[in-house]
């Protein structure tokens, strides 16, 4: 069975969603270092866009950097329903 996304007061999230990241795992956080670590918690309190809900409900969202070489870097992340906080709804899906 589907379980839907959840944020923190228990609205429905779905890919395309715009939540706040109020907070992320200290176990995500711990297997970072330098740069990777710098980016990720440059997240918190950001708008980011969910990219996708599993099955279970679990929500992700992600990031992206342009560095200095052209390069551009790419972090995603799964988020707990009181991690987020829903702030804009994607249009009405068909």
């Amino acid at each position: 069975m589907l379980k839907p996304g959840l944020d923190r007061s228990g609205q429905i999230v779905e890919r395309g969603d715009k939540v706040r990241l109020l907070t992320i795992r200290p176990s995500i956080l711990k297997r970072l270092a330098g740069s990777e670590l710098a980016d990720v918690s440059s997240m918190l309190g950001q708008i980011l866009e969910v990219f996708d809900v599993y099955d279970d409900g679990l929500v992700w969202v992600s990031l992206s950097w342009s560095r200095d070489d052209g390069t551009t870097e790419i972090h995603s992340i799964a988020v707990d329903p009181d991690a987020i906080e829903l702030v804009e709804k994607t249009q009405t899906r068909q």
